[in-house]
This record gives C-alpha cells, structure tokens and sequence, in this order.
C-alpha cells in the first residue's frame, strides 16, 4: 500500500478500534472504516484529523451502522492536465 494511505489507515484502526479495510486501484486507495456505536471526543478528533489528509472522505449510515470512507489518490497516475 502506499505510504499516505498505510499512514491514514493505521490511525483510523487506532481511533476506531476496527479493521479499515483496503481496495486499491491504478488511480489510488480506498480505506474503508465502520464506525463503533461510541466514538470518545478524543476518538473523534484522531478520526477527522486521519481523514483530513485523505484527498477525499465521506460517511455513510445505513440501517444500524456508519462506515466512513476515505480515498487517498495516486499522484503520479494524473496526467499534467488533471492536477
């Protein structure tokens, strides 16, 4: 995995105390997170400063459960006209 995204994935398991889960492409990484029930506010601001380096982040409640994605992508893969 690449070092960005190695680095934003241990500290959302840190946070989260759960497995990230990762999908990795040509363009760049996709980490994965369900978020626990409780989240401490010490919990909370390691989860948001992990997710603030991710190029893009979102979150997402379905039924019982949140999960929180984040993408981190591949520089190097854009062309010059992309950036």
């Amino acid at each position: 995995m690449r070092p960005k995204a190695e680095c934003i994935a241990a500290r959302l398991a840190v946070a989260t105390g759960a497995e990230v889960r990762r999908q990795e492409s040509a363009a760049g990484v996709r980490l994965e997170v369900d978020l626990p029930q409780e989240l401490s506010a010490a919990s909370r601001r390691a989860v948001l400063a992990a997710i603030a380096d991710a190029d893009a982040y979102g979150h997402r409640r379905t039924g019982e459960s949140d999960h929180l994605w984040a993408l981190v992508i591949d520089k190097a893969e854009q062309s010059p006209g992309d950036r």
